[in-house]
Formats: structure tokens, C-alpha cells, sequence
């Protein structure tokens, strides 16, 4: 009896230690688990990205219209780039300064939706008028850089990333901003 009372004791104690917390968080704190690009980075690197573009003076026309491409990420870390992309054009849509089109994933919906109607599925006369999309005046794209070192106990992370905003009909560069991160990460007691 005094063994089976000791061996519950300990499973219970185990089971308590393993147990996990789940709590919210203010998505507006600065998040610091790790080094690694995080939520707070996200929002830091957007923010500046949209003040930048806000300020600009590059832009032609009353209300430019934009389309955001690809951002490449090359670091060794999994950074979703589509999740950065989202967040600025968000910002930039919100601003009512600019003309927002549809990128990649927007086309292909769009173009599902037109091989729709043209299916023979719909009333022609309630289908959509076809070769009156508007073209970009400017593309952004962009990419994610990293350096990262160690020593001793300390890792270091430099992330940088970079836009830019090139004119269509002249090829021509019109804007470029860089955002930059650097975080210090000092190893524990018990190891990273």
C-alpha cells in the first residue's frame, strides 16, 4: 500500500510538471521568447514600411494603383512573407492613398471566377464585362536578409528587410526603404 501511495504521488507530480498553461497575450507587447522574427518584429517592420510609403512623394497620379509581388526570405528562419506583405497592403488599402490590385492569389481567384461565368453556368447578362481589370502602376517587392552569430553563450540575430517599388512603365526604381532588426540572446542556466 505504502509503495502504490509513493508510485501515485509521483505520477501525479509528473503529470502536474508536464501539465501546459495556455493564456492570451496582448498582441500589442513587445514578444521576446527567442531571436527568432516574431510577431512584435512583424509589426515594427510594417509600420515602418507603411510610413515610408505614406511619406514618399514618388508616387504619380491622385491615387497610385499598386500590386505587391513576391518578398523573398533569405534566412535560415521560416518567416511567412505573405503575412508582412498582408499587413502593409492592409495599411496601405486603409490609408485611402493608394489603389490596391489583387497579387498572385487574387488573380487566381479572379480567374476562377471568370472561367466560371464563362462556363455556361451563367446568365451572360449577369456575368461580368471581361478585359476591364486595371494594370498596376507600380510593383512592390522585397526580401528578407539575415546574419546571425554566436559566442560562448550569446547568439546574435541581424535581420533586414528591404523594399521596393519599381514604376511599370519605365522599369524605374521609384522607392526603396530598408527595415532592420538585432536581437541579443543570452544562454540560460539549464542551455538554450
Amino acid at each position: 500500500m505504502k509503495n502504490s501511495l509513493l508510485l501515485l504521488a509521483l505520477t501525479a507530480a509528473l503529470a502536474a510538471s508536464c501539465s501546459t498553461k495556455v493564456t492570451y497575450e496582448d498582441p500589442e507587447q513587445i514578444e521576446t521568447i527567442n531571436s527568432d522574427f516574431g510577431y512584435s518584429d512583424l509589426e515594427n517592420i510594417a509600420a515602418e514600411m507603411t510610413q515610408s510609403f505614406l511619406g514618399s512623394g514618388a508616387w504619380g497620379g491622385e491615387k497610385p494603383r499598386i500590386v505587391f509581388g513576391g518578398v523573398q526570405n533569405r534566412t535560415e528562419q521560416h518567416l511567412d512573407t505573405v503575412n508582412i506583405t498582408d499587413t502593409i497592403r492592409t495599411a496601405l488599402l486603409q490609408s485611402g492613398k493608394f489603389r490596391v490590385l489583387a497579387g498572385d492569389q487574387g488573380i487566381a481567384e479572379l480567374s476562377k471566377e471568370t472561367d466560371y461565368q464563362t462556363s455556361g453556368a451563367v446568365d451572360q447578362e449577369m456575368a461580368v464585362k471581361m478585359g476591364a481589370q486595371l494594370g498596376a502602376e507600380y510593383v512592390f517587392y522585397g526580401r528578407f536578409t539575415e546574419i546571425r552569430k554566436s559566442a560562448g553563450d550569446t547568439k546574435s540575430s541581424f535581420l533586414k528587410f528591404t523594399m521596393n517599388a519599381v514604376n511599370v512603365q519605365t522599369r524605374e526604381l521609384v522607392w526603396a526603404d530598408e527595415a532592420r532588426i538585432s536581437k541579443r540572446e543570452e544562454k540560460s542556466l539549464f542551455g538554450w
